[in-house]
């Protein structure tokens, strides 16, 4: 059956819809919008076929003019190449889509001086409201913003008081490193990121906790400080194996980061999954695709980012601020290991073997 829909007429309106309807206009503005937090499915679609059926046309450029609106959001990430941020923002610029908002996105390879740089730009073009997953755990420019009424959420970092849409990044840390404590492992390496961040430090945190939980004394030269690529793995990795007591797992900030702590498990000559154990974070696509399956912490990205978007409108429609902490799950995959009894005279061999040079750097992902 073929729905037949009725030639457009300019003048049915909002007003139209909701008298023919019996309700507020502004229930039928949330419904064509698809505000499924504030309208039932079967009022949505209700309204949906009554407008149809009355020829309603939305105008999205009368909309921004009463409204004195742009319809577009400012999306502000770390870097275009993470898949992981590609998905958040896929996800959220089809979000946005169906509100009837444009996402225009903006990228400051964490950058603190070009993130003020791209926002005040954004700003000056009049978005509406702003998403940004880079900031640092204490910015003050989020302060400044706050202070003159910019709407902001954020989205997989946190900072400060202000709303957020996060995993909980301390129970994956402490999901990650519990799994490899109770695997036998005693000398957990944690390749930690960069601690300006709030998703290292609370991965920090959760990593410290396990080792509590576990009577196992906290080795602060166990926990190196990276970047988050694939670069910035391998040289923390590297450090942390050609150390005179190494460690015999080891947990990586983001699953980019575990890629080159790979890499360099293979210059030593090591084996992932049977000499060394790896637990990356995020479970990227390339995880189970790997040659040994990396074991990974994923988080929900789509939802994070859908949730960005609904919580941003609803700020900048004169709602109240809001915070979500979604919950992350260990994924276990080959690159973890076995449970271990104790080291084989073989692997303790190979792990005295001096590094060997690398003939190719892996690449940057992220």
């Amino acid at each position: 059956m073929h729905t037949v829909t009725k030639n457009r007429n300019p003048s049915v309106t909002i007003k139209t819809i909701a008298r023919e309807a019996g309700v507020h206009p502004s229930t039928v503005s949330r419904a064509l919008a698809n505000d499924t937090r504030r309208v039932s499915d079967e009022t949505i679609r209700r309204i949906k076929e009554l407008a149809n059926s009355l020829g309603y046309e939305a105008n999205p450029w009368a909309r921004s003019l009463r409204t004195q609106r742009s319809l577009t959001l400012g999306l502000v990430l770390p870097r275009l190449t993470d898949s992981i941020l590609a998905r958040m923002f896929e996800a959220a610029e089809d979000r946005a889509r169906k509100h009837g908002y444009q996402a225009v996105t903006a990228s400051t390879r964490d950058q603190n001086e070009e993130e003020r740089r791209l926002i005040t730009g954004l700003i000056e073009r009049r978005v509406d409201g702003l998403i940004i997953a880079t900031s640092a755990a204490r910015d003050p420019f989020l302060d400044e913003l706050a202070r003159r009424d910019v709407p902001f959420q954020l989205m997989n970092r946190a900072s400060g008081k202000h709303p957020t849409v996060s995993a909980d990044d301390e129970l994956g840390g402490y999901l990650a490193t519990k799994h490899l404590l109770s695997r036998g492992h005693r000398r957990v390496g944690f390749i930690v990121g960069p601690l300006r961040f709030s998703t290292p430090v609370m991965r920090l945190r959760g990593y410290e906790r396990a080792h509590a939980e576990a009577g196992v004394a906290f080795d602060e030269t166990l926990v190196v400080e990276s970047g988050f690529d694939a670069e910035a793995g391998l040289a923390a990795a590297s450090r942390l194996l050609a150390s005179p007591n190494p460690p015999t797992a080891l947990f990586a900030v983001n699953d980019t980061v575990a890629m080159g702590a790979i890499a360099a498990a293979r210059d030593l000559g090591l084996r992932v999954g049977d000499d060394l154990a790896v637990v990356g974070y995020n479970d990227n696509d390339l995880s189970q695709m790997l040659s040994v399956p990396l074991s990974s912490v994923a988080i929900p990205v789509e939802e994070m980012g859908r949730l960005a978007v609904d919580l941003l409108l609803e700020q900048i429609q004169g709602g109240a601020k809001q915070s979500v902490l979604l919950q992350p799950k260990l994924v276990v995959r080959a690159s973890s290991g076995p449970i271990i009894a104790a080291r084989t005279g073989a692997a303790d061999a190979r792990r005295q073997r001096p590094p060997k040079q690398a003939t190719r750097r892996p690449p940057q992902a992220g």
